[in-house]
Parts: C-alpha cells; sequence; structure tokens
C-alpha cells in the first residue's frame, strides 16, 4: 500500500489531520485526504532543499478539493526558515514550473495558501522600493509583496501587536541572534 492508503486502512485519519508535504501521493490518495477533511501543507522550500524530486501538485488537490495550506516546515529543519512570504513565492513558481503553466497559483491564491485561517494581520511598508511598480489602479501590491518582498511595519497575533513601525515589540532580537550564534558556534564547523 502507499502511505495514504495504509493509513487509511488503520483508520488513523481524525478531524483536523494535517499531511505535511503530501508530495509522493496518487490520485487515489489525495481522494482519501478529501474523504477524510484532513488538510495538506505544501512545503516547496524544504522538498527542493532535500532535492526529493517532487513536490506537492497543487491542481490535483485542488481538483479534488482537499483543503491546502503552505508551510516552511520549521526553522530548524531543511526549510532553515520561517519566512512564509518567500515560501509563497516560491510556492507560485514551483508550481508553474512543474505544470508549465504561468497562469498556476497567482499571487493572490499564494496569500491564501499562506494565511488560510488566519485572524493576525500585517501591515507592510507601500514606500519599500520592492513595492514598486504599483501598477494600473494601483493594483500590484500583493504581486510585489508575494514575488519581490517588503517590509513589514506592523504586525498583530491574537489581538497583540508583536510589531510596531518597524520595530518587534515582544522579543529583543538581537539577544536572540547572539543566543543562537553562541549556540551553534562549533555545530558547523566542517560542514560546507
Amino acid at each position: 500500500m502507499y502511505p495514504i492508503e495504509y493509513l487509511d486502512s488503520i483508520d488513523f485519519f481524525q478531524p483536523g489531520t494535517i499531511c505535511a508535504h503530501a508530495s509522493w501521493v496518487k490520485k487515489n490518495e489525495i481522494r482519501l485526504l478529501k474523504r477524510h477533511n484532513a488538510t495538506a501543507v505544501h512545503c516547496p522550500s524544504s522538498n527542493m532543499k532535500l532535492a526529493c524530486g517532487g513536490t506537492l501538485s497543487l491542481p490535483a488537490y485542488v481538483e479534488a478539493g482537499v483543503d491546502v495550506r503552505l508551510g516552511t516546515d520549521g526553522a530548524a529543519s531543511s526549510g532553515n526558515g520561517l519566512n512564509m512570504q518567500g515560501e509563497a513565492r516560491l510556492a507560485s513558481l514551483v508550481q508553474r514550473h512543474d505544470h508549465w503553466d504561468a497562469t498556476i497559483l497567482p499571487a493572490v491564491d499564494a496569500m491564501d495558501l499562506a494565511t488560510k485561517g488566519s485572524k493576525d494581520w500585517a501591515v507592510w511598508d507601500l514606500n519599500d522600493v520592492r513595492m514598486r511598480p504599483r501598477g494600473r489602479s494601483d493594483n500590484r501590491h500583493l504581486a510585489n509583496l508575494i514575488f519581490n518582498g517588503a517590509e513589514c511595519l506592523d504586525l498583530w497575533v491574537n489581538g497583540k501587536a508583536v510589531r510596531k513601525d518597524g520595530t518587534t515589540l515582544t522579543l529583543d532580537e538581537m539577544a536572540i541572534l547572539d543566543e543562537i550564534d553562541g549556540a551553534v558556534e562549533t555545530y558547523y564547523e566542517g560542514v560546507e
């Protein structure tokens, strides 16, 4: 049996099951995920860094009606980061590349994958050079954000300000960076 078929055979699926990566699956397995209302999480940078030979096939999941979200696979994992904007950009690019279709996963859909279900919000610096050109009728903001990035000025999580006017309020970023550097000082010796 293939992995999703096996999980189905042992009654593994429960409400809220999340399947990270979900890249090497058959259409039958995708239909099983839909039947169980499972969520598939697309982690393109992790799959590409590991050179595992595949990423989640978004068109097949959309066709089956499976809930798909976007993930980073974690900072300490093969994705090496938590940059959802970068992950959204890469998801769009890899889907277009893999399916030879430049219309797959436009910026608005990539943003939806990255933020689906979120009640948090962010404010981006529209004067950041990466947010140019603004386009006709100021309609390029989302595409510029997904494909170019921009400085996040404000970030609210669970109704609380985490970042305000470009300054992180809840953590001492420099102290954390120093602590990380100290923790891995010898870890990467000899690794290229």
